[in-house]
C-alpha cells in the first residue's frame, strides 16, 4: 500500500472516529421546568388580620380531579377550541394534580387559618369539619395570552351534606406568550380559585360564631 493511501485512510479513519464520538456524545436536556406559585406575600397583606384568627373548624382538601389531557408532564396550550398543543421542552417539574392540590391548600390556609388543614385521603375518625371538592374542567394558557381554570368544586360537611356547590371560571392576563407567563398566570387563576373557596368558608364560620 502506497504512503499516499495509508494518509487517506487514516484521515478517514480519524473522521469516522470523531463521528461516532459526536453521535453518542450526551446531549445538554434542552427542557425547562416550571411549577404553580402559591399567593405572594403582598397578596395576602389584606386578609391579615381575618387570617391571623384561627378558625375554629378543620378544613379538608380533596379530592382533585383533573381532565385527563393535563394527566402528563408537558406544558398544555390551548391553539383553537378543538385543539391542543404539548410542549416537549417545557414541562411541569411535578405532576400537574399534586402541584395544583399543594398550592391550594397553601392558599387556603394562608387565608382563613383554619384550626386543620388536611389533604385527601383521610381517615374516618379523621374526618374534617368541611370537605372542598374539587373538579377540574380547564387549567390552560392559548394563543390570546390568557390563562383559564374552570372548576366545579362543593363544599361537604361532616354528615356528607353539600353545603355549597359551585362552578367557578378564571382568567388571567399572561404578560407574554412565554411559557413562565403562562404559569404565574395559572397559579394567579389558582389564587382566585382560592379566594373564592375562602369567601364561603368564612360564611361558615361566621355562622358558627352566631
Amino acid at each position: 500500500m502506497s504512503g499516499r493511501m495509508k494518509q487517506v485512510l487514516a484521515i478517514v479513519a480519524a473522521w469516522v472516529s470523531f463521528g461516532g464520538c459526536a453521535t453518542f456524545a450526551p446531549r445538554a436536556d434542552p427542557s425547562s421546568f416550571y411549577i404553580l406559585g402559591a399567593l405572594p406575600e403582598v397578596d395576602l397583606a389584606a386578609d391579615k388580620t381575618t387570617a391571623a384568627v384561627k378558625a375554629d373548624f378543620s378544613v379538608g382538601l380533596g379530592p382533585i380531579e383533573l381532565p385527563g389531557y393535563l394527566d402528563r408532564q408537558q406544558i398544555a396550550t390551548r391553539t383553537s377550541t378543538n385543539r391542543l398543543s404539548y410542549s416537549e421542552t417545557d414541562r411541569w417539574a411535578t405532576p400537574l394534580a399534586e402541584s395544583f392540590s399543594r398550592v391550594l391548600g397553601q392558599n387556603i390556609s394562608h387565608l382563613v387559618n383554619p384550626a386543620q388543614m388536611i389533604q385527601f385521603p383521610w381517615q374516618s375518625n379523621d374526618a374534617p369539619d368541611y370537605q372542598v371538592k374539587i373538579e377540574v374542567l380547564q387549567f390552560e394558557g392559548n394563543s390570546d395570552q390568557e390563562a383559564w381554570l374552570t372548576a366545579r368544586w362543593s363544599v361537604i360537611d361532616r354528615n356528607k351534606k353539600i353545603l355549597v356547590g359551585q362552578r367557578s371560571q378564571l382568567h388571567r392576563r399572561a404578560g407574554s406568550l412565554s411559557t413562565e407567563d403562562f404559569v404565574k398566570a395559572l397559579s394567579e387563576t389558582l389564587g382566585d380559585l382560592s379566594r373564592e373557596i375562602v369567601k364561603t368558608l368564612r360564611t361558615f364560620q361566621k355562622q358558627r360564631t352566631t
